[in-house]
């Protein structure tokens, strides 16, 4: 689009991205300023900038969340509770990834805070913006719409909530007609809410490997406090408003074909919910024999994404076809996805703490081949020496470079 060239009009293999325009959108500005650094003194700077642009959409979160929580709560406790958003939940990993899910939820906690306090029109314009960005953020921008309506009931208000929202419709309907000829979305034609609503509400909340609760565990936190922070009176509203988008994804994502969001650290759809869902984490920052253990189980699983990437290990599973023993069967069985999501013993987590293990030059020591028809295969045992060592690589943010193995290299795959 910077450069003012259509692909649907280069040849009959042109490949018409099925994303929101929104994130692409946003991300002109770096890459036109990498653009031009380039024409000017041959520097290659893409990468840099575009990653910068999550960054600052993290900062900017956190800012907006202390800005939020100061009007209620003092100094200290504000500044408690950004420090768990931004380092004891998946907030932190997704500062390093392209992801638009992180996008979504700072653009339409901009726009809470424009309607919090007294700029309705304004907020949802910039709220509605992120349904060019995911179709999905209907599940946020709904309920964000709802909770203004259900305090502001008047026709008036209801015109200023459309109004508002009308421009962002526009834009996703001139995108798709400019790629499908069609007002209507056909990115996802071929993806649907096939699964099992019961295995997705397990999985989102309760699996080994995926979730929300083991990925962001002050989570639980938000959960138990959700009651102490609505009994404040100017606060009910904002606590409904949270809760109802994050069970809003829950139960949207359930039904989804790939409800996990695989090629994540942990379930990346549903990163709005959870975060709105752990800033009632501040009204109970006063039982530190609960809030130290619980943040410090977060920081630590953060740690194990940042340290290590956080895709590095399910890269390395989708790589290459690794087999593991087949309990009471005989035989070999497929080290495949669904071990990653319910199997505790090839979670991401687990995969990511023997990276970091490998990076550290700890790696762990074999199992007993006498206890594998007995126990199973461990995950460490399943996957080659090395090909672990091919994909552990420190990922913080001074590393400037991979590791440079050959033996066992596993070829990257896109990521969804």
């Amino acid at each position: 689009m910077f450069l003012g060239r259509s692909a649907a009009g280069v040849g009959q293999n042109a490949v018409i991205s099925k994303y929101g325009i929104g994130h692409s959108l946003l991300a002109v500005p770096p890459l036109a300023i990498a653009y031009i650094v380039n024409k000017k003194t041959g520097i290659r700077c893409e990468a840099a900038l575009y990653t910068l642009m999550f960054v600052i959409n993290g900062a900017l979160f956190l800012a907006l969340l202390a800005f939020y929580l100061a009007h209620f709560y003092p100094a200290r406790s504000v500044w408690l509770t950004v420090l768990i958003a931004g380092l004891a939940t998946t907030w932190w990993p997704y500062t390093k990834l392209d992801f638009s899910e992180p996008l979504v939820l700072t653009i339409v906690f901009l726009g809470f805070v424009l309607m919090r306090f007294g700029y309705p029109f304004w907020g949802m314009l910039i709220a509605a913006f992120t349904l060019a960005i995911r179709a999905d953020s209907i599940a946020v921008v709904g309920p964000l719409a709802i909770w203004y309506l259900l305090q502001n009931r008047s026709v008036r208000a209801c015109v200023r909530m459309a109004i508002a929202v009308a421009p962002s419709i526009a834009l996703v309907m001139l995108a798709n007609y400019v790629r499908y000829r069609s007002l209507f979305d056909r990115g996802y034609a071929g993806e649907r809410f096939s699964s099992s609503f019961l295995v997705g509400v397990y999985g989102i909340l309760l699996s080994a490997g995926k979730s929300i609760f083991l990925f962001s565990p002050p989570l639980l936190l938000g959960v138990l406090g959700w009651k102490a922070f609505a009994a404040r009176a100017q606060l009910r509203s904002d606590a409904w408003l949270f809760l109802g988008i994050c069970a809003t994804q829950v139960l949207l994502f359930a039904k989804w074909w790939d409800w996990s969001g695989d090629d994540a650290w942990g379930v990346r759809f549903l990163i709005p919910g959870v975060l709105l869902m752990c800033i009632p984490v501040v009204a109970i920052l006063r039982h530190r024999a609960l809030v130290i253990p619980v943040v410090a189980a977060g920081i630590a699983v953060q740690l194990l994404a940042v340290l290590a990437g956080p895709l590095d290990f399910v890269l390395l599973l989708r790589g290459q076809p690794f087999e593991r023993e087949a309990l009471y069967l005989g035989g070999r069985d497929r080290v495949d996805f669904e071990d990653l999501r319910f199997n505790p013993s090839y979670s991401q987590i687990v995969g990511n703490w023997i990276l970091v293990r490998y990076l550290l030059h700890l790696p762990p020591a074999p199992e007993n081949p006498s206890d594998v028809p007995r126990v199973g295969t461990r995950l460490f045992d399943a996957i080659p020496a090395q090909a672990w060592q091919s994909a552990a690589a420190w990922d913080f943010v001074w590393n400037l470079h991979r590791n440079s193995h050959t033996s066992g290299a596993v070829t990257p795959v896109g990521v969804k």
